[in-house]
């Protein structure tokens, strides 16, 4: 059995030590705003405080996008929920929540976490869309107080 015990670990060249699994760089952005969407079934941003963008350091990387809110829907039937990588869809989840309360506000959890194969070391910029059939539903928001919702995004070495 051999035992490798290194202090530093340095590339040979400017491109950065790529050992696959690993954590290759780190982004994260936060937000205060609040968005309102009403049922018209149309995606919007759900995250209006500004885009995402990670530029991967390596072509073969696969990039990990969370987003994390609160937030509330009223009478909404069918909640629909994706993520675009510039405008190709990721991810998406055409029932992510349901809410038949026509006169009271229900809490719901818009998070969720996907794993993206951009195949390009050019910048990307992700965006959060919901969409409702009917009614209303609220991004990063809790009985009209702000709250902040929070987006990491990984890219990770193969």
């Amino acid at each position: 059995m051999s035992i490798l015990k290194v202090d530093t670990l340095q590339p040979a060249t400017a491109s950065g030590v790529h050992i696959a699994g690993s954590v290759v760089q780190f982004v994260n952005y936060s937000g205060t705003t609040q968005a309102t969407v009403s049922g018209n079934n149309t995606y919007v941003n759900g995250a209006p405080d500004g885009t995402h963008t990670i530029t991967p350091k390596f072509s073969n990387s696969k990039i990990l996008y969370r987003f994390y809110a609160g937030g509330l829907v009223q009478n909404t039937n069918d909640i629909g929920l994706r993520l675009k990588r510039d405008s190709t869809i990721v991810f998406a989840n055409d029932r992510h929540g349901f809410c038949n309360l026509p006169s009271n506000w229900a809490p719901i959890n818009w998070s969720f976490q996907a794993v993206d194969t951009p195949s390009t070391t050019s910048q990307i910029t992700y965006i959060m869309e919901v969409k409702a059939t009917q009614g209303l539903v609220r991004i990063n928001d809790y009985n009209s107080a702000v709250a902040t919702y929070y987006v990491t995004i990984e890219e990770i070495a193969q």
